[in-house]
């Protein structure tokens, strides 16, 4: 069986969905890191004025443990909204969102399993490489397996419509699934399908 990898070199609809996810993170990054600046500046103005006027070290915040702090938020911000709303504002922009295998919201603990990587961006990395080098769906990290939950569409994108109408081919609209022309329900998630 391939690995995600070989998969992802041959075929232009994953090329395509590895990009918007990797534009989506870059997003929610920018999000949560502009949000941690702002309440690390806000903590750390007052600790420093109590340091000047008491004499404590003014070392007890650390101004460089801004990547713990970002960690922490991202996985704050990305657990709830993919709990709550089912996409974040990156995955939103780029037409993704989250659901469980069945085509569900995912519950509050598997969008936290799904994203507890996110601590830190090298365990994204690892998280995303390591789920592409199995034979499994070429769409989920390590964590995705473990919390049985998918990023797809809900919509196709340009480039796919492309790559589609060439083949003729058709996709659930709820989980992304390649389906074939006559196909009434997804055999991936079981969702009916609407026929065009």
């Amino acid at each position: 069986m391939s690995t995600g990898f070989e998969r992802l070199r041959k075929d232009s609809e994953l090329q395509d969905y590895w990009i918007k996810r990797l534009v989506a993170f870059i997003i929610d990054s920018i999000i949560v890191g502009v949000a941690t600046f702002i309440i690390t500046i806000a903590v750390w103005i007052p600790f420093v004025l109590v340091a000047a006027a008491t004499g404590l070290p003014w070392s007890m915040f650390n101004p460089f443990s801004f990547p713990f702090y970002s960690g922490i938020l991202s996985i704050l911000y990305f657990t709830l909204f993919e709990a709550y709303y089912g996409s974040t504002f990156g995955k939103r922009i780029m037409n993704l969102r989250t659901t469980k295998l069945d085509g569900q919201k995912p519950s509050l603990d598997s969008a936290f399993i799904r994203n507890i990587s996110k601590i830190y961006w090298i365990l994204v990395l690892v998280d995303t490489l390591i789920g592409l080098a199995g034979s499994g769906d070429p769409r989920q990290k390590v964590t995705d397996h473990v919390a049985g939950t998918i990023v797809v569409p809900t919509n196709i994108s340009p480039l796919t419509q492309v790559a589609s109408g060439q083949a003729g081919n058709r996709f659930c609209s709820h989980c992304g699934q390649k389906l074939s022309a006559d196909a009434k329900y997804c055999p991936k998630c079981g969702k009916e399908q609407n026929q065009e």
